[in-house]
Parts: C-alpha cells; structure tokens; sequence
C-alpha cells in the first residue's frame, strides 16, 4: 500500500481544498467581470439618456425630474438597483454553499 490513512485523508482534503480555492476564484472573476460589465453599461445608459436637463424655464432642483430628458436617469437608477439585488442574491448564494 502506497499510503496510509492519515496520508491518504491529508492528500484528499489537500486536493479538495485546492480545488474549492480554484472555484472561489472563478467565481470572483465571473462577479468581478460582470460588475464591470454593469458599471460600463449603467454610464453607457446615463450617458445616452442625459440630455439637457433643465431648461430655461426650470430653475429649481425638483423640477428636472419632471423634464422630458430624466427618464434615463430613472431607468439607470431602477437598473442600477436591479443589478445589485441580483448580484447580492448570487454573492450570498454562493457564500451559504460554501459554507
């Protein structure tokens, strides 16, 4: 016999760990890619969508949200939060399997 039984679990638990270590960090860079992924379309959203937001005739700060050119800032803002609701669903899934 090769091993004995305390070298043997020693290897498999090794083995095991290195490969828990290989599947969290695949997972961060999956989380990270697409955290950045989300960031670069939110400013592309924001960016497109922001035109002049406050005429001439609105002067104060409440009034250009109700200007025609906010409904892009509203629609970064709901994807905004939809995106981190999603990303904080998987981040804590995949910490409750860890453990």
């Amino acid at each position: 016999m090769k091993y004995t039984t305390e070298e043997a679990l020693r290897e498999i638990q090794i083995r095991g760990n290195k490969i828990r270590r290989r599947h969290e960090r695949k997972v961060t860079r999956i989380l990270s890619v697409s955290t950045a992924l989300s960031f670069v379309a939110l400013f592309i959203v924001i960016s497109a969508f922001s035109g002049t937001l406050v005429s001439k005739e609105e002067t104060s700060y409440g009034s250009f949200i109700l200007s025609k050119e906010a409904g892009g800032f509203v629609l970064a803002a709901v994807l905004g939060f939809i995106i981190g609701v999603v990303f904080t669903f998987v981040v804590r899934h995949f910490k409750e399997k860890k453990t």
